[in-house]
């Protein structure tokens, strides 16, 4: 899956380049922030049909084969380091050993910046409301600049939140892509009569379904958790101030609710446990079936694998 970096640059008629590192300097901040640099294929996308060809090169450091082999390398240094001191090692650890500290600080810049601008946008809106519906009059220049100050809030706030998008999405396919790689270099590692212990479904339901989540909202959700509760302080001192203490109580039933929740995830946390198994049997059983369906034809065994089937489908 090609992966887009503002590393890259389009050649003007030799097709898609990579950069050098002296190249790489004319991608400049505002291009870089505005994603200006994906303009070359947005274009061409809205005139024909894109294929691969058209799609940006990718950097070595957004390869499949180095994000596995670095994973690889942090993974076997856990390993070696919780021998020493007799512990178990964390694959999440090792995980999050790949984060770069500039994506981090990008993310968490961005996050900053788009809930400070969450928290400000009630503000504005409301002094500018209450002065449009003042009767005295009121210093039309300080009305102005407020209605100036909401949109340059909304601009920042929007930018924050696209580069936090953008960087969560790309580490999101980075680390799923080198879980993918560890999977299948482990998997080239066991024995034979290790692999039978493991039903092809497990394998299946590992790379599609786990390791899948991690290309979505966990890296966000691990990185901004240590911004949730200043934002949250910041928005309960603004209900209490603005509103009154009675719009707090309402704040602190939402509160009071998060135990439940929590006990509610670990709940379907079990009850995922105990489907992931039945959907291991079930893809093991199918594939089973597509690899040796002309033996199955061949002695007529349809009905029995159609029960079968449909009872792990039940």
């Amino acid at each position: 899956m090609p992966v887009f970096c503002r590393s890259q640059v389009m050649a003007p008629k030799g097709g898609y380049r990579k950069i050098s590192g002296d190249e790489d300097k004319k991608v400049s901040f505002v291009s870089s922030l505005s994603f200006r640099w994906m303009n070359g294929v947005l274009k061409e996308g809205s005139q024909r049909p894109l294929d691969q060809n058209d799609f940006l090169p990718l950097s070595d450091e957004n390869s499949g084969r180095f994000v596995t082999d670095k994973l690889q390398k942090i993974w076997e240094s856990e390993k070696h380091h919780c021998k020493m001191n007799g512990k178990r090692p964390r694959l999440w650890k090792s995980v999050f050993d790949m984060l770069s500290v500039k994506d981090v600080i990008i993310i968490l810049t961005g996050n900053v910046l788009f809930t400070t601008s969450r928290l400000l946008l009630p503000l504005f809106l409301g002094y500018l409301v209450s002065k449009l519906m003042s009767t005295e009059a009121e210093n039309t220049y300080r009305l102005y600049a407020c209605a100036l100050a909401m949109c340059l809030n909304g601009l920042i706030g929007g930018l924050g939140m696209h580069q936090q998008d953008y960087r969560c999405e790309i580490l999101g396919i980075k680390i799923g892509s080198a879980l993918r790689g560890l999977v299948y270099h482990k998997t080239l590692l066991l024995s034979k009569q290790t692999l039978l212990k493991f039903t092809a479904g497990r394998l299946f339901d590992l790379i599609s379904s786990d390791v899948k989540r991690m290309e979505e909202e966990t890296v966000k959700f691990f990185v901004l958790a240590v911004l949730a509760v200043p934002a949250f302080a910041g928005a309960i001192f603004l209900i209490y101030n603005l509103i009154g203490w009675q719009a707090v109580t309402g704040v602190f039933l939402l509160c009071i609710l998060m135990p439940y929740f929590t006990i509610l995830s670990y709940a379907n946390a079990k009850l995922r446990l105990r489907t992931a198994v039945v959907s291991d049997q079930r893809i093991s059983l199918m594939n089973q079936v597509v690899s040796g369906i002309r033996a199955v034809k061949t002695h007529a065994w349809e009905d029995e694998y159609g029960g079968k089937i449909k009872h792990v489908r039940r």
